[in-house]
């Protein structure tokens, strides 16, 4: 009997720490973040056949050849749910950098987004660190996501809300005085060298 009570305490106090490291080093948010962020991938490779690439030549806007080779991958469309044939990069872009901020948003004035930052990671990891309270202002006009058709293959900046195009400053309207996730990141083309900015806001 006396055994039982030392393992059940031993159980407790187990417990106790796991919840204390899930709070301390906001584990939770970290693996929705990482799961998030690979979604599409995760969904995909299940059915992704490695042998099954291609290879196609692209012009740039230099009129460069661009030789880009593709892997066969099969997505869930989320809207119908049926299941669409796609091709990916196998290449990947140098990342520049990668920062994560958690917060709120205090307001949202002239295509900027007033942002109080009290969590952040600027190593690429997902572990965010407690910080004294700081506001960044995220200028969206600085970001050129304009879509050149006229050029088979061309490098432009994202922006994004749970991985979908924004449109504008009015998609973020209703995340005003709420606490989200933002990742704000840089990269290198891996076939040109130009630089692209990537900002993604996520809702919480």
């Amino acid at each position: 009997m006396k055994r039982r009570k030392i393992i059940n305490i031993i159980l407790i106090i187990i417990i106790v720490i796991g919840i204390f490291l899930v709070i301390k080093f906001d584990l939770v948010g970290r693996i929705e973040n990482k799961i998030n962020q690979q979604k599409i991938k995760i969904e995909s490779s299940a059915k992704t056949d490695e042998s099954e690439l291609i290879k196609e030549i692209f012009i740039d806007k230099d009129g460069n050849e661009i030789v880009v080779e593709m892997r066969k991958i099969v997505v869930k469309d989320e809207e119908t749910g049926e299941e669409v044939v796609m091709y990916e990069d196998t290449a990947e872009p140098k990342t520049i950098h990668d920062h994560l901020y958690k917060g709120t948003v205090e307001k949202i004035k002239d295509n900027k987004v007033y942002f109080t930052v009290d969590k952040e990671s600027k190593n690429g990891s997902y572990f965010c660190e407690e910080v004294s309270d700081y506001q960044i202002i995220l200028d969206l006009s600085s970001y050129n996501t304009e879509v050149d058709t006229s050029v088979e293959y061309f490098v432009c900046d994202h922006l994004t809300l749970d991985f979908k195009d924004l449109g504008g400053t009015e998609d973020l309207e209703n995340l005003v005085g709420k606490y989200i996730r933002v990742q704000d990141s840089k990269y290198e083309d891996y076939y040109t060298g130009e630089e692209y900015k990537v900002l993604n806001f996520f809702a919480e």
